[in-house]
């Protein structure tokens, strides 16, 4: 059951990470706002269910009408927050790699996340 998974994942992708170099923390806090363009959505889908919230706030949500828009808006901000990490590479030391890491593993969960909103959003609008 995708929902089930979803909300299995959830807190794991969006939780505040430990992590103990000042440098990789400065990187996550510039990403934070992209990190919230991302949970707002899905933190609704994990709430609710489906993704009404996002299909029927048209004022937040102006260009998603469908399942592949709101793909295409999750992958815009996946985007985003993979550069953001990349442009803390190569890390200096050992507690930046594992920082890093951290953040590399949230991003692939959130990814996940984004794939099965987009499966949850296909079977709303009978796309599957």
């Amino acid at each position: 059951m995708p929902l089930t998974h979803f909300k299995e994942v959830f807190w794991n992708a969006f939780h505040r990470p430990k992590l103990e170099s000042e440098r990789i923390h400065g990187v996550w806090q510039s990403l934070e706002p992209i990190n919230d363009i991302l949970a707002g959505p899905l933190f609704s889908i994990y709430e609710n269910g489906n993704c009404d919230y996002i299909f029927h706030n048209q004022d937040v949500f102006q260009s998603i009408i469908n399942a592949d828009d709101l793909m295409d808006f999750f992958q815009e901000a996946l985007k985003k927050y993979a550069e953001g990490l990349e442009k803390a590479t190569p890390p200096l030391n050992d507690a930046e790699l594992k920082d890093l890491q951290t953040l590399d593993y949230q991003l692939d969960l959130k990814a996940e996340l984004c794939e099965i909103a987009y499966r949850l959003s296909s079977e709303q609008f009978g796309e599957i």
